[in-house]
């Protein structure tokens, strides 16, 4: 299945407008999506995330259309794309993405993956790249993967995409200190609950553990969350909302949260 996707998003990918590049990052935000001091994470099933950060500038990372979750469509001035699969890169629901700046962690030729190296700043989000892979073969089974680094606010959240493996020494030095860690946790095409655990105690977020790229009731293709949060002291179920908030200026908790989110809009 992932081969199949894998050829279909290269097709996608070559036919990206130029004006996807836009390094003007599209439209600046609006006042009602501006969180004051607040930071707004928003989880819209697999591993698709928009961040608003307190200067209004928004973040989507591995937008995908799957048609079990809702088609939520998301503003984006900027969009990041782990690895070159449609669950992952499928920019439809981005209402302005001939506007919004794309960066892709993995670039394809021909058939060839490489890793595309991203160190830059975007408005008030420095953004960098570390390589690694979709599987524990060094990519000869589903190709390669990208985990986003991303600093802004004062905050470092990482985005491991489809990780399939244990982080080395040198990717974990290049990731660095987390506060924000969103890990897929769903076996089958990435890291199992077990696996997630311990690249989790690898990293060691602070504030912020944000499961993704899992089973749900709507969606039963890959595994659920009980391997991961079972024996978890501190997890904190709202599947009535798909947003938390973070205040920068907050002190870290003792212990980082372990939050599952529903999939949907934020209900009033």
């Amino acid at each position: 299945m992932k081969n199949v996707l894998l050829c279909l998003a290269c097709i996608c990918l070559c036919s990206t407008p130029a004006s996807a590049q836009d390094k003007s990052g599209g439209d600046p935000a609006k006042p009602d999506e501006v969180q004051g001091k607040n930071v707004a994470i928003r989880w819209f099933g697999q591993s698709f995330f928009q961040i608003v950060t307190t200067q209004g500038t928004r973040i989507v990372i591995d937008p995908h259309a799957i048609e079990q979750y809702p088609r939520n469509m998301v503003q984006a001035d900027l969009v990041l794309v782990s690895h070159p699969h449609l669950d992952h890169s499928t920019l439809t629901p981005i209402t302005n993405r001939d506007k919004a700046k794309i960066l892709y962690g993995v670039k394809v030729e021909g058939r060839q993956q490489l890793p595309n190296p991203i160190n830059e700043k975007f408005r008030d989000v420095q953004i960098s790249s570390v390589a690694c892979f979709h599987d524990n073969e060094s990519g000869m089974q589903r190709g390669r993967n990208t985990a986003f680094v991303l600093e802004f606010d004062g905050l470092r959240v990482c985005h491991l995409g489809d990780l399939g493996h244990q982080l080395s020494d040198r990717q974990l030095r290049a990731i660095g200190a987390i506060d924000v860690l969103m890990v897929p946790i769903g076996g089958i095409y990435t890291l199992n609950g077990a696996g997630a655990i311990e690249v989790v105690k690898q990293i060691k977020p602070t504030r912020l553990i944000l499961p993704m790229h899992y089973g749900t009731r709507v969606y039963e293709d890959l595994v659920d969350a009980t391997e991961f949060i079972q024996g978890l002291t501190n997890v904190d179920k709202q599947f009535k909302t798909n947003e938390v908030d973070i205040d920068p200026a907050s002190k870290p908790p003792a212990e980082p949260r372990v939050m599952l989110l529903g999939w949907e809009k934020k209900r009033e």
